[in-house]
């Protein structure tokens, strides 16, 4: 087991965590919210699997996961990448975590899965508080070029802002769903652009096709949805 109480804590860690508890996302449910981002970032990529990790205190919550090996809901702290991601501000990427991986972290559970490649981005509040991170992984060791890393960034920027509306408005799912039928009617369009655009770049069978008018139509995207959020934020 590894000792998370030195390399894997910021020094920011209390007031990190007090910060986690105002957006209630501790528990697993799904919502379709963020099912559609996070699958639509798995196909950008080409990747297997992707997911939201949710840094508690001991543990990491698995958030919105899209085509894991198996059903995990939580992992200790000490054996998931984006414990080290939020130590970070840049896009952290490991190519081939059999070669070289985040210090501190023990990923045995990830070679279990037979995941190499990792590469995740901070979900950063407006406070500056890493809660966790946006994540892709992949069987293969993989190559990860600058303009994924900036459509990483962006992606992980567009759940940021969904965070902030799902704090106002609750959780995307059981009775705070209705709260969310016009949100989602607004910004369904948006979405429906996004995952559009991860079947255009993702050719089945083949790898992604990533370029810097891919990153700026996302940028749009999230533009777009930024700017509801906003105005919706203002109104309730």
């Amino acid at each position: 087991m590894v000792d998370t109480s030195n390399s894997l804590i910021p020094a920011n860690d209390a007031a990190r965590l007090q910060a986690l508890e105002g957006y209630q996302l501790l528990d697993a449910r799904s919502e379709k919210v963020l099912d559609d981002v996070v699958a639509a970032t798995a196909r950008l990529f080409g990747v297997s699997n992707a997911m939201l990790s949710i840094v508690e205190k001991d543990e990491v919550l698995v958030k919105a996961p899209y085509n894991l090996p198996v059903a995990i809901e939580r992992v200790p702290r000490g054996q998931s990448m984006c414990s080290a991601t939020i130590l970070q501000d840049e896009t952290a990427v490991y190519e081939d975590m059999n070669k070289a991986s985040a210090p501190g972290v023990d990923i045995s559970l990830l070679q279990q899965l037979g995941l190499s490649f990792y590469a995740g981005h901070n979900l950063r509040t407006p406070d500056g508080y890493n809660l966790g991170s946006l994540c892709v992984y992949d069987g293969p060791p993989r190559q990860f070029a600058p303009v994924e890393r900036e459509l990483l960034a962006t992606l992980a920027g567009l759940v940021m802002r969904l965070l902030e509306l799902r704090r106002t408005l609750g959780a995307h799912a059981d009775s705070t769903a209705v709260l969310w039928n016009p949100v989602y009617q607004a910004i369904g369009g948006q979405l429906s652009r996004l995952s559009v655009l991860a079947e255009r770049t993702t050719p089945p069978g083949g790898p992604a096709q990533l370029t810097e008018s891919v990153v700026a139509e996302v940028k749009s995207i999230a533009g777009v949805v930024d700017q509801f959020v906003a105005a919706t934020l203002k109104r309730v």
